[in-house]
């Protein structure tokens, strides 16, 4: 009788800890995807965006006004798209804001293009710089959703390019 019971204890053991080792599996699996979705989201988002700075500067799309205008609203319409996706993806108010700042002096380029006045919060600081400047803000908080060690280690473009010697060529 007694080693029917430890049988019987010990397959429930067995089963138990099989389903508490899937269950644990399940869960870092869960936060793989969560942390390939974030990555790849934002990794999509921050490409249209620099499409946006691009095509801005006149780089990679001729220096025709129709295909850079056409190429801005292209980026711009992809960069809202993505931009809707991460917040799907994240948890973080920090990286949903730092994106939508971007997304918002992205949108200030596309303006400026088109001959608009600066907005209010693009008079001191135009919507380049402000652009990279939360560019680099939403790498960092992206980075430390991610937990990727030194997140706040970021080179930004603006550091970079004043790096050069004046009249260097940039990309």
């Amino acid at each position: 009788m007694y080693e029917a019971l430890f049988a019987l204890a010990g397959t429930a053991l067995g089963i138990v800890g099989t389903l508490l080792a899937d269950l644990v599996r399940a869960r870092k699996d869960d936060h793989r995807y969560r942390r390939e979705q974030l990555r790849s989201a934002c990794v999509d988002l921050t490409t249209a965006l620099v499409e946006i700075r691009q095509a801005y500067w006149g780089r990679a799309y001729g220096e025709e006004e129709p295909g850079r205008r056409a190429a801005l609203q292209r980026a711009h319409d992809a960069a809202r798209a993505n931009y809707e996706r991460l917040r799907l993806s994240t948890s973080s108010l920090a990286v949903q804001e730092e994106a939508r700042f971007a997304l918002r002096y992205a949108y200030g380029l596309l303006r400026q293009f088109e001959g608009l006045p600066p907005r209010p919060d693009e008079l001191e600081v135009g919507p380049i710089d402000q652009l990279d400047d939360r560019l680099v803000r939403l790498y960092a908080a992206v980075r430390r959703e991610l937990g990727t060690p030194d997140p706040e280690r970021i080179l930004s473009e603006r550091a970079f390019l004043g790096a050069l010697p004046p009249g260097a060529a940039v990309d």
